[in-house]
């Protein structure tokens, strides 16, 4: 094997995501998402990041790593289509791929020795990391270009209230380990997390994980009403 493909992450991310359902499909549609990036040896030194502070955004380049073993096709459905149509896979940015590199551009706020932390990333906790490059506005943002099924950002369609519950739970578990948390949710839930064919059912109650926290709700068309806030430990 050519030694350049035996590629080593040089981070990984600590993401509020703790699993892939509830994850924004792309980057900076939920901006009070925040995650950091710690670098790894050899990289984690000061050296490697002198500039970087003066740059706005970044691309990271990372590896899905919870699909990368999982069987990839030609085809995939991508959910701004509605779930049903098939397209090739090189023509979406599915995270079912032949290599399973992801790329997001996100805010950086701030950097703090050798991690980054940053916002309005879609990463999953524990991800892999390849490369980190400076976003550049003249190179990076092309005005007039065609982007088919995907031309503009996807509408947030739902409208999220809490119960009484809920709300108590939230005053409680909003501290400065889990910064704007009903932001978060608010954002979060704001597109639906659930696969595009799948229409859901008022009865029915979904969850995910944000943080150390179980999220779960239900909902009847676009409102979308979360029911508990809970420490992951206390789910049975």
């Amino acid at each position: 094997m050519d030694p350049y493909l035996q590629m080593k992450p040089i981070g990984r991310i600590h993401s509020c995501y703790g699993e892939k359902f509830g994850i924004p499909r792309q980057p900076g549609l939920v901006p009070s998402a925040t995650a950091t990036l710690e670098l790894l040896p050899p990289c984690n030194t000061v050296e490697t990041l002198r500039g970087l502070s003066e740059f706005s955004h970044l691309w990271i380049i990372f590896l899905f790593h919870q699909t990368a073993r999982d069987q990839w096709k030609a085809t995939v459905r991508p959910p701004r289509l509605g779930g049903n149509e098939r397209i090739g896979v090189f023509a979406s940015r599915s995270n079912f791929r032949p290599n399973p590199i992801g790329l997001s551009v996100v805010k950086l706020l701030d950097i703090k020795e050798t991690t980054l932390e940053l916002s309005g990333g879609d990463f999953l906790d524990g991800t892999p990391v390849l490369d980190i490059k400076p976003y550049l506005p003249y190179a990076d943002a092309v005005p007039d270009a065609e982007a088919a099924y995907a031309a503009a950002a996807p509408a947030p369609v739902n409208q999220i209230r809490f119960t009484t519950a809920a709300e108590q739970a939230l005053k409680k578990l909003e501290t400065v380990e889990r910064p704007a948390l009903r932001q978060l949710i608010c954002e979060t839930l704001a597109y639906n997390p659930q696969p595009a064919y799948q229409t859901p059912q008022p009865e029915r109650i979904f969850g995910t994980r944000l943080f150390d926290l179980e999220v779960r709700w239900k909902q009847a068309g676009n409102v979308v009403s979360v029911q508990e806030l809970c420490r992951s430990s206390c789910i049975g």
